[in-house]
Parts: C-alpha cells; sequence; structure tokens
C-alpha cells in the first residue's frame, strides 16, 4: 500500500498551515513548499518529523517535477498564489502567475509524467459574477478582479485535465475564511482590531462598505470538510457554511465584546472601497454536500468567529 504523502504548494499561508496539521493527525507525511523558507518557519506553530518545509518556485517545472519524483505523493494541493483581490488590481502578473500559471504547470507534470495521486486546486468565490441568488456550481462565471480572473482560468484548466485527460483533479470553490493566520488587513482582522483599540485607546479607525454580506468560515473546520470532499470522486465543490452576514453586524459582535457603540468608532473613508466588488455572496453549499452524501454542522461564525479572534489578539504582545 502506497505511504500518506501530501505536498502542499504555498503551504505557508494559513489554509497550508492548518491543512499540514491537520494531515499529520490523519497520519500523513506532508511536505510544504514556499517561496521563503525562513520567513514560513515564523508562521508554522508546530514541528513533527513528518513535516518538512522546502523551498520551491512554482513557475519552474524542474524544480516540480524534482520534488513530485522525490516524494512521490498521494496527494497534491495547490494553495500557492497571490491571494488578495484588492491587491490583485496592482499586481496583475504576479496573481495571474501564481495563480494560474503554477496550477498549470502541476496538472502538466501530473499528466505528462503520468503521476498516480490525486490534485486539489483552492478555487475562489471570486470567480462568479454578482448576484442575489445562491452560488452553485452552474452559475454564472464573470469575475470582477483579476485574482477572480486568474482563479476562473486555473478552475478550468483544472476542469480540463481531470475531463480530458483523465487526470483525478479537484476544484475547491472556497468563500470567505478566517483564522488566527489571516493577514491583517483583511476586513475581519482589521475589525476586531479596530474594536480591541477603541477599548484600550479610544481610538477611531476608517473603514469601506459596510453593508457587503459574505459568509466567514472558520479555516479549521473548512479544511476537514475539504478533506471529506477529496476522499469522494474527482468533481468541483464548494466550502462554505452558509452563514450571511453583513460587514456591519460582524462590527456590532467585535464592539459589544467591550460594551461599545461601534458608531462612535467607525468612520467612512472612500479610498478603502475595493475598485469592484460583490455587496453580497450567499452559496448552496448544501447541493455539494448532499451531491455527496455528506453534512455539515459549523459551530464557529459569527459573533462566536469574532470573539475567537479577539481573544487571540487580546493575548498577544503586539497588535
Amino acid at each position: 500500500m502506497k505511504d500518506k504523502i501530501s505536498i502542499i504548494a504555498g503551504g505557508s499561508g494559513q489554509f497550508g498551515v492548518y491543512l499540514s496539521s491537520f494531515l499529520l493527525k490523519q497520519g500523513y507525511r506532508v511536505i510544504s513548499t514556499t517561496r521563503n523558507v525562513k520567513f514560513a518557519k515564523k508562521k508554522i506553530p508546530f514541528t513533527n518529523k513528518n513535516f518538512i518545509l522546502t523551498k520551491l518556485n512554482v513557475l519552474n517545472k524542474k524544480e516540480i517535477k524534482k520534488i513530485i519524483y522525490k516524494y512521490n505523493p498521494t496527494i497534491i494541493f495547490y494553495f500557492a498564489g497571490q491571494s488578495s483581490p484588492k491587491e490583485s488590481f496592482k499586481s496583475k502578473r504576479i496573481t495571474l502567475n501564481s495563480n494560474f500559471v503554477g496550477c498549470k504547470n502541476f496538472l502538466e507534470i501530473i499528466q505528462k509524467e503520468k503521476v498516480d495521486c490525486k490534485f486539489v486546486n483552492a478555487s475562489s468565490s471570486e470567480i462568479f459574477c454578482e448576484t442575489n441568488k445562491k452560488i452553485n456550481l452552474k452559475s454564472k462565471k464573470k469575475p470582477i478582479s483579476p485574482y477572480g480572473k486568474a482563479k476562473l482560468m486555473s478552475f478550468n484548466e483544472t476542469k480540463y485535465f481531470r475531463e480530458k485527460k483523465k487526470i483525478k483533479a479537484y476544484n475547491a470553490i472556497i468563500f470567505n475564511t478566517e483564522s488566527f493566520l489571516r493577514k491583517r488587513d483583511y476586513l475581519i482582522p482589521k475589525i476586531c482590531i479596530a474594536a480591541i483599540n477603541a477599548y484600550k485607546f479610544n481610538t477611531k479607525t476608517a473603514f469601506g462598505n459596510l453593508n457587503v454580506s459574505r459568509e466567514w468560515n472558520w479555516c479549521d473546520e473548512q479544511v476537514r470538510y475539504l478533506t471529506y470532499f477529496v476522499k469522494k470522486k474527482p468533481q468541483d465543490f464548494i466550502l462554505s457554511n452558509g452563514k450571511l452576514y453583513t460587514a456591519k453586524k460582524m462590527l456590532q459582535f467585535a464592539f459589544r465584546y467591550f460594551r461599545l457603540d461601534f458608531k462612535k468608532f467607525v468612520s467612512y473613508q472612500k479610498n478603502f472601497l475595493r475598485k469592484k466588488d460583490f455587496l453580497q455572496k450567499k452559496s448552496d453549499y448544501i447541493s455539494c454536500l448532499k451531491r455527496n452524501y455528506m453534512n455539515r454542522k459549523s459551530k464557529i461564525y459569527g459573533k462566536k468567529l469574532i470573539h475567537l479572534l479577539i481573544k487571540y489578539y487580546l493575548n498577544e504582545k503586539k497588535i
């Protein structure tokens, strides 16, 4: 029987770290790749004899081929890539190369070298067009950011290799996901830190559009259900919890933790608006679960998610 070995491209991001931890507990040997090993080590909160952190340039096919032949993985996860829709307007080429070209390189090598493994591409809810309806796999795809466009290209490429080249390839369409490792310039961490600073220093924080609605998921839960899906036949699937909240509601949760009125500490600033943005994104996540005879019971969302992050940030020496 083949050993359980996974390669996680882009392993130093929040998904890579939480997925590594989960897979190690499942008896996997995990090879996590990154562009900068020294920087990535600071973000990995665990050590394990079955965990290897190694440098990889996903744009270099020779390096990809070498690492695949060296470790002979049973499954490859592609989480590499510039992950900010807002930043993608400034870094279009980096966004395209990291999210699409790197993914394509892996797929081509798996196909050409006849590698017997599963391949999981991290796609995004950003690939769809704006809609008030619940998003399912058949929903219209018309991204509004360079990030969304790159993710759609990698989604289509992964689907092509599955259907035409018979690669065991999956697309995980991931909706907004939070964790202790989420970068602080994203909306939910910013909301939590704004509440802390209001409580501690009586300071105000500027935001953009607070009427946006999202399904904010917890990364631990997302990772668990991701692994459930990839045990099923190769497919595309939605990874979300169906719990929709406005940014304003999440602000209320954060400030009420300190018994504060957020309206006294929050201002509106036009330059914080994304050039283009979806007003709401709600998923038909249940259809993918039902098709696979699965259930999902999410425990961390809304108020609980906000309070977990606030408690974590409060225990840090520096925010």
